[in-house]
């Protein structure tokens, strides 16, 4: 049974090469036909082969398989060649590097090395090395193709999760219904069976989404360029925009996350459509936040509701109150380090429109566009003139390392700066600013003092060394910012432990919590 099987898989592989029998002798060079492409066979070793189980579209090796090849090894059997790609930015042991992927052939190699032979023949699909992030898929599609048309043949099981991956990782349907069905050898029909729920799915995140970028103030046209739909679709989906119905699941019983995660919302949206036509005292009380009348605005913790996870993540609580008391709905509100999205997060949700920016932008943030502010070019990409500047930038060198992660060599973080440098960019960047601001434009500016308190007694620090609100408002004044409020957003004092404490008891360290927001507008 075991050499049936193997005379079968001979008999139904498309390839047109001879196999190659196993001996010590070198092999005469051969090539193999890939449509119009000729490609050499070569031998390798099976130890430098990776089997990547994304990519190889069987959920499980076949055992049967495998000492049907092995058997016909031992009586020296003649083989195709496995097919493999050489590819680069492949994850492994949390980095990326090179690896050559096995994209047909497993079970020859398993069977090759049950009888200790460590070469096998193999020809590449393609003869440069790929880029494993951005070919993933046409990767799993030849593999799949090459394991649809002989041997050891796909079960439908295997089609059906192969189209399912494709999908899960193809949010903008590039490969349609029709395409799939060619490579894997289905009908339209059956692929449609597979992977509906999971096209409805992106439809549905497609749609909020285009909600989203709709109610912060992006033009259809914009919005159109940035999702890849026609401005018409667009239209019909923002049009229709009142896509759930929150008071009946809430009446039900379910909680908001709940809800989110049912219509394929992010969290602040599903917050943004639940208190949409409410005052801001209304929804200050529907959120659970305390309104604040005095100029000290102290939040210990973020509210994870609004945002992603960030290095110096500020709460939602804090932006609230700021547009709350500087802006009315319908304002627009610049945003020029992003970050994790808590502002325009807050934006939505208290119905301000907003624009956004970041040196790293995230790929589930479409609302926050990449921007490298330089500002020796003075470029400006806000389309209009802001009513609102909330200006949360890194605080000098206190999370350097973490804003390095996030930034690159050719456009690094202003945390890398040195202090004359860092002091420059601000300077330069309110008068740019200020140049772009219209008359009523108000400026927020967040940050804290900085000083070398985690290792430097407070009777001996250097001024010189120091950055703090003082300077920051001394550039607000030299650049044609009149400050009106000093807001005090203290940090809270539990980021600290014990020992740390103890440590700046015993050093006589003064450390800081304090933290700011200048509130400046145009000095005419």
């Amino acid at each position: 049974m075991f050499l049936r099987k193997w005379k079968n898989f001979l008999t139904m592989t498309s390839h047109n090469t001879a196999g190659l029998h196993h001996s010590p002798a070198k092999p005469a060079p051969s090539t193999e036909s890939i449509g119009e492409n000729l490609r050499p066979v070569m031998k390798i070793k099976i130890k430098n082969l990776t089997w990547d189980p994304s990519i190889y579209p069987r959920t499980a090796k076949s055992r049967q398989t495998i000492n049907a090849y092995a058997e016909a090894l031992a009586i020296n059997a003649q083989f195709p060649p496995i097919k493999i790609q050489r590819v680069f930015n492949y994850p492994a042991d949390s980095k990326t590097t090179r690896a050559a992927i096995i994209l047909d052939g497993n079970h020859r190699c398993e069977a090759f090395q049950e009888k200790g032979i460590e070469e096998i023949p193999a020809i590449e699909w393609n003869d440069q090395p790929l880029d494993y992030q951005e070919n993933k898929i046409p990767l799993l599609l030849e593999s799949a193709r090459c394991n649809t048309i002989h041997g050891d043949r796909l079960t439908p099981n295997d089609k059906k999760q192969v189209a399912r991956d494709i999908a899960a990782i193809d949010p903008e349907c590039k490969y349609t219904e029709d395409s799939l069905a060619q490579k894997l050898g289905v009908t339209r029909q059956t692929i449609n069976i597979w992977i509906s729920d999971i096209r409805a799915r992106q439809r549905t995140n497609r749609n909020s989404i285009i909600i989203r970028l709709s109610r912060l103030g992006w033009t259809q046209e914009k919005i159109s360029e940035k999702i890849g739909l026609s401005r018409n679709r667009v239209s019909e989906i923002v049009g229709n925009a009142n896509i759930c119905d929150i008071d009946t699941l809430l009446s039900q019983g379910h909680n908001m996350k709940y809800i989110a995660a049912h219509y394929q919302m992010d969290l602040a949206l599903t917050w943004a459509i639940r208190l949409q036509g409410k005052t801001d005292q209304e929804k200050f009380k529907e959120l659970g936040w305390g309104l604040r009348t005095w100029d000290q605005w102290n939040f210990n913790e973020c509210d994870e509701r609004f945002g992603d996870d960030w290095p110096g993540r500020i709460p939602a609580q804090l932006i609230a109150h700021t547009l709350f008391y500087f802006t009315k709905p319908n304002d627009l509100v610049l945003d020029p380090m992003a970050g994790g999205g808590v502002v325009p997060d807050t934006c939505l949700l208290f119905e301000r429109k907003c624009q956004a920016f970041d040196l790293a932008p995230q790929d589930n943030r479409p609302e926050i566009e990449y921007h490298h502010w330089d500002t020796q070019k003075e470029e400006w990409p806000v389309t209009k003139k802001p009513d609102l500047i909330f200006f949360d930038p890194p605080y000098y060198t206190k999370k350097k390392k973490e804003y390095e992660q996030k930034a690159n060599k050719d456009t690094p973080s202003i945390s890398s700066c040195t202090k004359k440098d860092y002091i420059k960019f601000f300077k330069d960047f309110f008068i740019l600013a200020h140049k772009n601001a219209k008359p009523a434009t108000t400026l927020a500016f967040l940050n804290a003092d900085w000083r070398d308190f985690e290792s430097t007694p407070a009777s001996e620090e250097k001024p010189d060394k120091a950055i703090t609100i003082f300077d920051y408002h001394k550039l607000l004044s030299e650049t044609g910012w009149k400050t009106i409020f000093r807001i005090e957003c203290p940090l809270s004092t539990e980021r600290l432990t014990g020992n740390q404490v103890q440590k700046m008891q015993d050093k006589r360290i003064l450390g800081t919590i304090g933290r700011t927001l200048l509130i400046a507008k145009k000095n005419i």
